[in-house]
């Protein structure tokens, strides 16, 4: 291989029901699958490790840690202990500044969230990067990792550099340009091209954004995107993360507007104060040079419609393009669902004025590189799939078929037995002219290959230690692994 890349995972907390070994396990495939050797083409090899959230990490040891056992036999070998990458007590509070106060409330997790910065310090990794458990690898990022590897005055590095247009994020491009996300630079005067301006980058970081959490109706919203936190890939440094680590201490987050260094990376951001907004400040201003987005229907897809919704009654869900049949069946219907199905896209998320090019949930899964189930929900849940009225649902299903096919490689996996007419339900696949096929059958055989034997009826994984278990194990003739 050309180099072996950390892959990282996190836990900030470790409680009861959570169990983050099937996750792990599928995760974990999915990355060997796209990676060196197992993939014809990747020439990048995959090391595997974790990062648990812990006060003392001299006395922490990963056997009486029940999620650190858990995610040891998924195969994810080398834990490492992180105890937190700032100190509150050290943050300093300059007039105005909120974060000192706030900081451990913020987001989901509070300061632990900024463990994912602990990724910059694997330094005996050329390119190392942090997922999210509930995220799954579809394709190789040798597309990425090659601009890293190779520096741009190579026959190589010259080459992945003009590939690489193919997946930076077009507001990426716009912000390089134009100077904002959403000014196109196509339309300009500008005699420029997109291979002109990545020609000789240094990249040091990818990441996405999180238009989703923004309302596009507001212009300071647009200009100010968090990062998604469950994608993160860096060239790891002592020096950057020591770097970042002084930033978040200076205490420089000034209120909901003003945010980092009233920058107005603030309160319309989940997780402001911590990963979501601090990274979109810091890639956005203090190292725009040598970071890029991405785009988000490539790298990191939720299966997200890329405008906004006139969904009112419950504008949460659903949120995506009605398909053909369901508006053709919402006419019918008439007064029975008064204008609950004959909503309609409204404005783009990310405030240009036409974001096909990242409309996620017309978006083919062979075409993903990383999807993540944030807006699909976890595959082993096992959710019902009757109510399939929207591209999302269509986008989502096919994420689901892909994560358990992956489970179905594992070592020792036997695929469930289940009847085709076990269930009747919708059938969908999205055709190449971006029109739905739908058709009855059992969703339950089809998209999760029996793992899930009905609504909410998961088929747990069978426990064993997948860091020594080889390929080409079966499963004895009494079930047993």
């Amino acid at each position: 291989p050309i180099a072996t890349v950390a892959y990282v995972i996190s836990t900030t907390k470790c409680t009861y029901p959570f169990n983050p070994y099937d996750q792990a396990s599928v995760l974990r495939r999915s990355i060997q699958l796209n990676s060196y050797p197992k993939h014809p083409t990747s020439k990048y090899a995959a090391k595997f490790y974790v990062f648990v959230n812990t006060p003392n990490a001299t006395a922490y040891n990963y056997l009486n840690d029940r999620c650190g056992k858990l995610l040891s036999l998924a195969g994810w070998d080398n834990i490492i202990p992180q105890e937190s990458q700032i100190y509150p007590a050290l943050i300093k509070e300059p007039p105005g500044s909120m974060l000192k106060r706030n900081i451990e409330t913020d987001g989901c997790c509070g300061h632990a969230e900024l463990i994912k910065l602990a990724t910059y310090k694997l330094t005996n990794h050329e390119i190392a990067v942090h997922l999210d458990l509930d995220t799954l690898v579809t394709n190789p990022f040798d597309e990425l990792y090659n601009v890293m590897h190779y520096p741009p005055d190579t026959p190589e590095g010259k080459l992945a550099r003009k590939q690489l247009v193919e997946v930076v994020a077009p507001t990426d491009l716009n912000r390089r340009i134009m100077g904002h996300p959403s000014k196109e630079f196509r339309h300009s005067k500008l005699n420029v091209t997109a291979e002109e301006i990545l020609a000789n980058i240094t990249v040091n970081a990818y990441y996405t954004k999180d238009y989703n959490m923004i309302d596009p109706s507001k212009a300071t919203h647009v200009e100010h995107v968090g990062v998604q936190g469950g994608f993160l890939v860096v060239r790891p440094s002592q020096v950057t993360y020591l770097k970042m680590r002084n930033l978040i201490h200076s205490g420089e987050y000034y209120g909901l507007k003003g945010g980092w260094f009233k920058q107005g990376y603030g309160g319309h951001i989940w997780g402001s104060m911590t990963i979501q907004g601090f990274l979109g400040h810091y890639f956005d201003h203090v190292d725009r040079d040598h970071s890029i987005e991405l785009n988000r229907c490539r790298y990191n897809s939720i299966a997200e419609n890329a405008r906004t919704s006139s969904y009112a009654i419950q504008p949460r869900f659903p949120r995506g393009s009605l398909i053909a049949q369901a508006r053709n069946e919402s006419a019918k219907m008439g007064s029975k669902v008064p204008g609950q199905l004959n909503y309609y896209d409204k404005k783009c998320h990310d405030g240009r004025k036409n974001c096909d090019d990242v409309d996620c949930q017309r978006f083919p899964v062979e075409e993903t590189r990383m999807v993540h189930f944030t807006y699909c929900q976890d595959p082993f849940k096992c959710n019902d799939c009757n109510f399939m009225e929207t591209y999302k649902e269509v986008a989502c299903y096919s994420y689901i078929k892909e994560w358990f096919r992956v489970r179905s490689t594992l070592p020792a996996e036997d695929i469930p037995h289940m009847d085709d007419n076990a269930f009747r339900t919708r059938i969908q696949y999205m055709k190449k002219d971006g029109t739905v096929d739908v058709h009855e059958g059992n969703c339950y055989k089809e998209y999760t290959f029996g793992y899930c034997q009905g609504a909410g009826k998961y088929i747990p994984l069978k426990e064993r230690n997948f860091s020594v278990l080889p390929d080409d194990y079966v499963v004895s003739s009494d079930g047993g692994v």
